[in-house]
């Protein structure tokens, strides 16, 4: 990464550019694939502003039940695009740190909060 000066309004300021792809790319412990996901596996996903309890019915199909934020407060069917960073889907079929998770119910598209942590397993109550 190369920093750039940026001048403007009689100010200086230092910036360093970052390819959009690099920005969004987390590390693997920060990111579950679904399709490497069995059936039944707990995922929780915390996210700024909630907490997600996702329980795979179909990593492949990405089709899973849902539990959190403001829109479900009881578990759900849902399918799982994948993360977005933004508004593009960056990661089909992922949940990614750093990210958006983009999920699909009845039809209608919910994008959460970006993404803090994402673990295997049941959520600590």
């Amino acid at each position: 990464m190369t920093p750039e000066i940026l001048s403007g309004a009689g100010t200086l300021s230092l910036a360093v550019a970052m390819p959009l792809e690099d920005q969004a790319t987390p590390q693997p412990e920060e990111a579950i694939q679904l399709d490497s996901c069995p059936a039944f596996q707990w995922i929780v996903v915390r996210t700024r502003r909630s907490v997600y309890e996702i329980f795979v019915l179909s990593g492949d199909a990405g089709e899973v039940m849902v539990r959190g934020g403001r829109y479900f407060p009881e578990f759900r069917r849902a399918t799982i695009v994948g993360s977005t960073f933004g508004g593009s889907a960056v990661r089909v079929g992922s949940i990614c740190a750093g990210c958006y998770m983009e999920l699909e119910v009845d039809g209608m598209s919910f994008v959460t909060s970006r993404i803090e942590a994402v673990s295997l397993g049941l959520p600590q109550r």
